[in-house]
């Protein structure tokens, strides 16, 4: 769209809105579109409706006038051009209460829109109101990720950083942009990182199936490094402890109690990523494994912990170990028996 229509936008001339007006009232609407047509009028930017909207006075798009109930109604195009003008003059807060309560002729292309209201959040700087808005109980916005689109919101909530773009749909999303830090963002805790991606995971099957998407999460709660590896007593407890919180709470906003976090926080958090991982892993094969797996250099005894519950399962485990050991040696030439011999009773090495 050209800046020339933005600023037509921008003015709304009489002309100009007279002349759409006519063209609409020449069309033909069914009885239950006479409401579209009738609120096809292009608002100009200070009508009241508009304004009392964009200010957070009117959250229901809806306002009586002399007895009657005026709606903000809006042409799909005029919606994409006050979408692309506010986000071209930073005015992302009042986009966000716009694209909420204005309705328009296009769902389907308007809803691609909407799914953009957390990335406009996030440009506000309230990088966790965004990392809720992406995981609502009802139609998540997360459940439609792609793995790309996971891994930029990642990195958005990681760095509080973002590429200063102007987009229409979520798939315009991407990181061959410049990114810049958000103002007044704060990076969100890795703790709270783990607990997005664990959601997202369980949410959104293309994610679920991704291994970049698991590698980027199981890198995620890796921080700090390496970690110290936690008592043989620890390990063991954990499989039983870290199996029933998932299987209660995966895919709902986990919490992790405070007691297991209290002797080992980290290795605890890395522990329930890993038992995610081990879900996945018996669920359906996971190729490339390769790039999950090397994604545990840095703590190698929690790869140990994964085979020993991995183990629990032998048929899937063994077919899992033949489907590693063939990817492993196509791709690097060398055996892989190496990477199977660690178990949470014995030392790293």
């Amino acid at each position: 769209m050209s800046m020339q229509r933005l600023m037509v936008m921008a003015d709304f001339p009489t002309g100009f809105s007279t002349k759409l007006q006519d063209f609409y009232k020449r069309l033909y609407f069914p009885t239950e579109l006479k409401s579209v047509k009738n609120s096809l009028n292009v608002r100009p930017w200070d009508d009241v409706l508009l304004v009392s909207v964009l200010k957070g006075q009117n959250v229901t798009g809806v306002r009586k006038d002399k007895g009657k109930k005026d709606f903000l109604v809006e042409q799909i195009s005029v919606v994409l051009l006050r979408t692309e003008l506010l986000q071209r003059q930073h005015r992302y807060k009042e986009l966000c209460r716009y694209l909420r309560v204005v309705e328009t002729d296009n769902p389907l292309l308007f809803h691609q829109v909407q799914d953009l209201i957390p990335f406009f959040t996030c440009m506000m700087g309230d990088l966790p109101f965004a990392l809720g808005s992406l995981l609502p109980t009802v139609n998540a916005p997360a459940s439609r990720f792609t793995p790309q689109l996971f891994l930029f919101y990642l990195l958005v909530f990681q760095t509080a950083t973002a590429p200063k773009v102007v987009v229409l749909q979520s798939s315009e999303l991407s990181f061959d942009k410049v990114w810049e830090p958000i103002k007044d963002a704060v990076p969100l805790t890795w703790v709270t990182l783990v607990r997005f991606a664990l959601r997202v995971h369980r949410c959104c099957p293309a994610v679920y199936a991704d291994p970049q998407c698991w590698a980027s999460l199981i890198n995620v709660a890796n921080t700090p490094k390496a970690l110290q590896r936690p008592s043989p007593k620890f390990l063991l407890e954990a499989m039983g402890f870290v199996s029933s919180t998932l299987q209660d709470e995966y895919g709902s906003n986990i919490q992790i109690p405070r007691f297991f976090m209290e002797e080992y926080p980290d290795q605890a958090v890395l522990l329930l990523v890993t038992g995610a991982l081990c879900l996945r892993i018996l669920d359906a094969p996971l190729n490339p494994a390769f790039l999950v797996l090397n994604a545990f250099k840095e703590n190698v005894w929690a790869l140990g912990w994964l085979w020993s519950t991995l183990s629990s399962s032998p048929e899937r485990f063994n077919s899992f170990l033949l489907e590693f050991s063939e990817e492993t040696e196509n791709i690097t030439g060398l055996s892989s028996h190496h990477w199977f011999h660690l178990r949470i009773d014995q030392p790293d090495s």
